[in-house]
């Protein structure tokens, strides 16, 4: 296949072709490009740009007429963890009227800001839309200080609209990341008690809070689960609880779980854990593994470890067709490397071997 025909290109209906390769000026410029798919996929990629270079552009972007354009802008400015954007995401989410980029919002300024933002973030806990809610509430699990506690009690003893536990299981995981332990105890047999185990989203969520607070009595919990539980994704949890409460060899069985989402988990938590069989397997399982999905997370495992081969393997997905795997792939390459060759591996290959 030609080279040009790997380069990330959007058609336009008069065949204009539009080519991401450049910096991030180039980007941004794109950002005000006629055409919605184009600033939303421009947008996407900003958001492993330095913040210097991108900040002021996507905080413009935010205003864009299409609210998928918002959301990408939004998520990209969440990743780039930059204080400055606070005041805008807080603007903008008083004008917002879309829902789903509400979330998005709330999702960004929490990972952004620090504890004064919670309350803004709080009035969000009492949207009449469910995936607002769930979104305040994981936006507070970074932001939120004692004076939010009662708050976020209330909204976990009185969830109206919450059928699948999912607000509750929200409120759960943001005990545990503010570290209140306690709090974390309280709520997991308030769920239990509220019939929480009949939603797999939120077994899942009770077995990652005993993993994620460190409740090393319930570990016997976490184990019935992978035992009896008939949900991947559920087990997939139990994985990474397994290597919060140091049960790495335990995780290490689950390597060789018939289920892909479990392996996939279970690789992971286990490079988190620092264990030193992590990159092994990784090393192993990005060339060996039946399954795409596995070898990409494999692939990235070995990225976050800065292992000699990540970037074999990273350019491998940049052919991928699944747009989540060659766009996280090129996020990958630019950072590892501050060039960028768009989505074209033989430039990237040329490179890495003047690189070396």
């Amino acid at each position: 296949m030609a080279a040009a025909a790997l380069v990330l290109i959007l058609m336009a209906p008069s065949g204009e072709r539009i080519d991401f390769r450049g910096d991030a000026a180039v980007r941004l410029k794109l950002l005000r490009h006629k055409r919605a798919p184009v600033r939303l996929r421009a947008a996407q990629l900003l958001g492993t740009a330095q913040p210097d270079e991108v900040l002021a552009g996507l905080l413009i972007a935010l205003r864009d007429v299409d609210p998928g354009v918002r959301r990408a802008v939004a998520n990209s400015l969440r990743r780039l963890e930059d204080e400055r954007a606070v005041p805008f995401l807080v603007a903008r989410l008083h004008e917002e009227k879309n829902p789903p980029t509400i979330a998005y919002l709330l999702l960004a300024a929490g990972t952004c800001g620090q504890e004064y933002v919670g309350r803004h973030l709080l009035p969000f806990l009492e949207h009449p839309a469910r995936g607002v809610r769930l979104a305040a509430a994981a936006a507070l699990g970074h932001v939120g200080d004692a004076q939010q506690r009662d708050a976020l009690w209330a909204a976990l003893r009185f969830a109206p609209d919450d059928p699948g536990f999912t607000v509750r299981s929200a409120i759960l995981s943001s005990f545990v990341r503010l570290g209140w332990k306690d709090d974390v105890r309280g709520a997991i047999d308030a769920l239990i008690e509220a019939g929480a185990r009949r939603h797999w989203a939120s077994r899942a969520a009770v077995v990652a809070a005993i993993g994620g607070a460190g409740l090393r009595e319930r570990l016997p919990y976490v184990r019935a689960e992978i035992e009896a539980d008939l949900d991947e994704r559920v087990v997939s949890a139990a994985a990474g609880a397994l290597a919060a409460l140091g049960q790495h060899d335990e995780v290490y069985a689950l390597l060789q779980h018939e289920s892909t989402l479990v392996r996939r988990s279970a690789l992971v938590s286990l490079h988190d854990a620092a264990d030193p069989r992590g990159v092994k397997a990784a090393a192993t399982l990005v060339k060996s593994d039946p399954d795409t999905r596995v070898r990409f997370e494999a692939a990235l495992v070995l990225d976050r470890a800065n292992h000699a081969d990540a970037d074999l393997y990273l350019l491998d997905a940049l052919r991928s067709k699944n747009a989540i795997f060659w766009i996280t792939a090129l996020q990958a390459l630019e950072r590892r490397h501050r060039q960028t060759f768009g989505r074209d591996p033989e430039a990237w290959s040329r490179y890495l071997r003047r690189a070396r």
